[in-house]
């Protein structure tokens, strides 16, 4: 019994000894994918509105803010926008834009394409 009590002990203590290195794993790898979301201060990037919020609102807060629309995304309250000067996103955050992410994964356009000269029309 009592040696029973003693593995199982040990193997806790085993175990605790691995949280440092787990916990800088987990914050090294949510800093890599946070510095992967960052949005650019010019150039394509998601910018997000509240979940309610309807594409053609969303749409046209963007182009008052002075972005251009690159295209939709796979959610309705997330634009895909081209800034051309890096005060865009406080201004579309201040037409009610939740936050800018960089425009990837779920955050890229429909169509997937990357459309840089999206202002220049």
């Amino acid at each position: 019994m009592k040696d029973e009590a003693a593995s199982d002990s040990k193997a806790g203590t085993g175990l605790r000894a691995f949280a440092p290195a787990v916990a800088m794993a987990v914050l090294t790898a949510t800093g890599l994918g946070a510095a992967e979301l960052a949005p650019p201060s010019t150039g394509q990037m998601a910018v997000v509105f509240p979940p309610l919020t309807d594409e053609a609102a969303a749409w046209r807060r963007v182009t008052e803010a002075g972005g251009a629309i690159v295209g939709p995304s796979r959610f309705s309250n997330v634009v895909i926008a081209y800034a051309k000067d890096p005060d865009f996103s406080s201004r579309v955050r201040s037409r009610g834009a939740l936050f800018t992410l960089a425009a990837t994964g779920l955050c890229r356009s429909v169509d997937g394409q990357s459309r840089s000269g999206a202002g220049d029309t």
